[in-house]
């Protein structure tokens, strides 16, 4: 089962091992959530959400105020926010299992290349 302490351990690797993870910040810290943002600069960055009690875990790739990517756990199911489309929830049965932020952020270094997102 993925923690609290799971993503806080992959937040701070993250900022270790992905050259456009330039800070990363926590906050909303209770028993039972966290939220954080790795920053790649002051207005584009990932947020990262866990909820213990309900085990979702929800990553998105904020560009100013808007989500413009996201993949989700919710309801013990995977969904995805495209970056065409990100109001739009697809099923993501592939899923993020075992690591799940440090294949979100793979996933982020190929969108932020592919579409020039730096």
């Amino acid at each position: 089962m993925y923690s609290i302490e799971d993503l806080t351990l992959e937040a701070q690797e993250g900022l270790d091992r992905f050259w456009f993870i330039q800070r990363i910040r926590f906050f909303n810290r209770t028993d039972e959530t966290i939220a954080t943002r790795l920053y790649i600069r002051d207005d584009l960055f990932i947020q990262a959400f866990k909820g213990q009690l309900t085990q979702s875990l929800y990553l998105a790739l904020i560009d100013g105020n808007r989500r413009i990517f996201g993949i989700d756990y919710e309801s013990g199911e995977w969904h995805v926010h495209p970056y065409e489309s990100p109001h739009k929830h697809e099923p993501y049965p592939e899923g993020l299992e075992a690591r799940p932020l440090m294949k979100f952020l793979s996933i982020i270094e190929t969108l932020l290349i592919e579409q020039d997102l730096l």
